[in-house]
C-alpha cells in the first residue's frame, strides 16, 4: 500500500484526496504480483476504529456453557452446586482494524476480557451469584465437604417452578481498545448469557428401626 501522491506512477498530478459524506478519503495504490489497483481509503480516527472493533468483538463472544456438579439435571436441595465456565470460552477475544494513511498505518486493537461469571438460579427470592474468575471444576477427589469459590445452594425443589428452574448463566466481559496513535479507552462491560433449565430434587431421609 503506497499513497498515490507519493509515487512516480503518473505522468501528471493526480487527485489523491476527496471527501465523501463528510469523511476524508485518500487514494492508495495496492501493489499485487500482477497488477496495481487504486483504492480510496477513509481516514478515520483511532477511536472510530476501536468502536468498530467493539461491534465485531461482541459478535465473536461465545454464549457460555455451564459446568456444574451436581449436573443441572440432578440438583439436590441444600446441597451446594459447584459452577464453572468452559476454560476454552473464558479467555480474551480480540479484533484489530487498521487503515493506511500518508504517514503510515493507523491501527486499533479491541479486546474483550472475561472478568466474572453470573448465575441467576431462577429460585424465587434468590440473589444472583457473581464469581470472579472461571470457577473450579469439581473433581471426585475433593469429597462432599469441599467448597468452591463459585457455587449456589438451592433451598427448594424445582417442583415449585413446574419441575424446572429457569436459570441463566453469564460471562461478563470488560471491553477496551488501544492504538498505535492513541492511548485507548475502556468501553465498559458486556454480558453474554445462556438459558439453563435446572432440575432440583429433595432427598427424603429414611429411618430404619
Amino acid at each position: 500500500w503506497v499513497p498515490a501522491g507519493e509515487t512516480g506512477t503518473f505522468d501528471s498530478g493526480v487527485v489523491d484526496e476527496r471527501v465523501v459524506n463528510g469523511v476524508t478519503q485518500h487514494l492508495f495504490l495496492r501493489s499485487c504480483p500482477t497488477s496495481i489497483v487504486g483504492v480510496w481509503v477513509s481516514q478515520v480516527p483511532a477511536s472510530r476504529l476501536g468502536l468498530s472493533g467493539s461491534s465485531l468483538v461482541k459478535e465473536r463472544l461465545p454464549k457460555p456453557v455451564l459446568g456444574s456438579a451436581p449436573r443441572v439435571g440432578a440438583g439436590v436441595v441444600k446441597l451446594g452446586m459447584w459452577l464453572w465456565a468452559d476454560p476454552a470460552q473464558y479467555k480474551p477475544v480480540s479484533v484489530s482494524a487498521w487503515v493506511p494513511t500518508p504517514t503510515g498505518i493507523v491501527w486499533a486493537r479491541t479486546t474483550a476480557k472475561p472478568v466474572a461469571l453470573v448465575f441467576e438460579s431462577g429460585e424465587p427470592g434468590a440473589e444472583l451469584v457473581r464469581c470472579t474468575g472461571p470457577g473450579d471444576v469439581w473433581q471426585v477427589g475433593f469429597g462432599d465437604d469441599a467448597a468452591s469459590p463459585c457455587m449456589y445452594t438451592y433451598q427448594h425443589s424445582s417442583e415449585i417452578a413446574g419441575g424446572r428452574f429457569a436459570a441463566t448463566w453469564s460471562i461478563v466481559w470488560d471491553i477496551s481498545w488501544r492504538s498505535n496513535v492513541a492511548v485507548g479507552q475502556n468501553l465498559g462491560e458486556y454480558t453474554t448469557t445462556s438459558n439453563v433449565g435446572v432440575d432440583v430434587r429433595e432427598i427424603q431421609a429414611v429411618i430404619v428401626s
